[in-house]
């Protein structure tokens, strides 16, 4: 293995790892409801960053597919719950 790989395998998703179970957690827990998309936000877009990552490093055009399609999910996260919060209902 190249140093980079072994950077990335040994200390990198580790760290990655502990972040998006906090991330979770506050999702879980969280005091409010801003404070829960918040991290639903960062868990999705860090989750997206890293599908990119290997999508790219081991050549696979679907990974950054899938991608795409999160970055959206966590977009149309956002807009429900804006919705959600401006009107109280979510409606039509």
């Amino acid at each position: 293995m190249s140093p980079v790989e072994l950077l990335i395998t040994y200390v990198v998703l580790p760290v990655m790892s502990v972040s998006y179970v906090l991330y979770l957690l506050v999702v879980y827990r969280g005091p409010t409801i801003s404070d829960r998309v918040l991290a639903a936000d960062v868990f999705f877009y860090s989750i997206a960053i890293l599908f990119g990552a290997v999508g790219l490093l081991v050549k696979s055009p679907v990974m950054t597919a899938c991608v795409v399609v999160l970055i959206l999910w966590a977009y149309a996260l956002d807009i429900y719950v804006a919705k959600y919060l401006e009107r109280g209902e979510l409606g039509d």
